[in-house]
């Protein structure tokens, strides 16, 4: 973005699946602090109150609606309380996502393959067609949904999270194909190894990993929270009307080096 380019996302009603967790909380905060209302919402009302309360801006307000975003009855009910209090919702940005999981394909069950993508690929379907539809209605919407990095570059034992991550990637390409007339962009979000709570805890288990991760990176740092918070905030505003159907990777340039090199070498 350029250095004098000012977004504005006031009088914007913003909703946020995941919205408690780091990357939605993130999201929220850069929402909101261009002036939008965003509405967190997640299974817990506790922590969707608690992560509200870190939301401090002048310009913004928020709200929060516990549901379940797998469920399609839970996410009606919660969007059905949102349209009571709100005529429009503008943008959708869905950040829910199963726990970590993992494990040898052929060592997986159907359940466990079930629990993963009911939140991580079915809870996207269900959020973009019930917000989706308030967004024909008025002929404006921008959605934003997370993918991954592991769609074009993976490690072992993560088949499960590839298979839904690309799923969302592949809707959102045919939603942005099918409601792009209706003034509706569709885009993805494909963080690399960002500083949640999930990835700290992967650094934490030992001082290699840190080294390896940072190795492979060409810009030689592990992306910040801020960095995929603030690509969502252009690609729902008004400046980025003509992006769409595309998935913009954060990650350093992780999934376009080829060289066996450590980066941080270079001089």
């Amino acid at each position: 973005m350029g250095e004098n380019l000012v977004l504005d996302l006031g009088g914007r009603v913003a909703v946020i699946t995941g919205g408690s967790g780091g990357l939605g909380l993130a999201v929220a905060k850069e929402l909101n602090g261009l002036g939008a209302h965003v509405i967190l919402l997640g299974r817990s009302l506790d922590k969707l109150n608690k992560a509200a309360s870190q939301i401090d801006s002048t310009d913004g307000s928020s709200s929060v609606y516990a549901c379940d975003v797998s469920n399609e009855d839970s996410l009606a009910q919660a969007a059905q309380k949102i349209f009571a209090a709100h005529s429009n919702v503008d943008i959708l940005v869905t950040c829910a996502a199963a726990a970590a999981s993992g494990g040898k394909f052929e060592e997986s069950t159907l359940s466990e393959w079930h629990s993963l993508l009911s939140i991580d690929l079915d809870g996207v379907y269900l959020a973009c067609r019930i917000f989706g539809k308030s967004m024909i209605k008025q002929s404006y919407g921008r959605i934003v949904n997370l993918t991954s990095f592991h769609n074009i570059a993976t490690y072992p034992y993560r088949s499960g999270y590839n298979a839904a991550k690309s799923g969302v990637e592949g809707l959102s390409r045919a939603l942005a194909v099918e409601w792009g007339h209706y003034g509706i962009t569709v885009n993805t979000v494909a963080p690399g190894p960002i500083l949640t709570p999930r990835t700290e805890w992967f650094l934490s288990q030992d001082e290699a990993n840190l080294d390896g991760m940072l190795s492979r990176t060409p810009n030689v740092r592990v992306g910040k929270l801020e960095d995929v918070s603030s690509t969502v905030a252009f690609l729902v505003s008004s400046e980025a009307k003509h992006i769409n159907g595309q998935q913009i990777v954060i990650d350093g340039g992780w999934t376009k080096n080829a060289w066996w090199g450590n980066h941080t070498n270079l001089t």
